[in-house]
């Protein structure tokens, strides 16, 4: 799961989900499977990154597919 790491910061960085230019303080993350953190302009932009990143994960353990059987 993704943790959110602190920034005291404030430079200009781009938005990694929507490539906005960000000017306040941005919103980092980092996960296992990324060896640099990923930044985001808002919350909306990481809610949608972290959906997509939960679906993927889902993939690749196979919880997101249903097991077939005899009716």
């Amino acid at each position: 799961m993704p943790f959110q790491l602190n920034t005291m910061n404030n430079v200009s960085l781009k938005c990694n989900w929507c490539g906005t230019i960000i000017k306040t303080n941005p919103i980092v993350v980092k996960t296992c499977c990324n060896n640099k953190p990923w930044v985001f302009c808002s919350n909306g932009c990481y809610q949608k990154w972290l959906a997509e990143w939960l679906k993927k994960q889902e993939q690749r353990t196979g919880k997101g597919k249903q097991r077939g059987g005899l009716l």
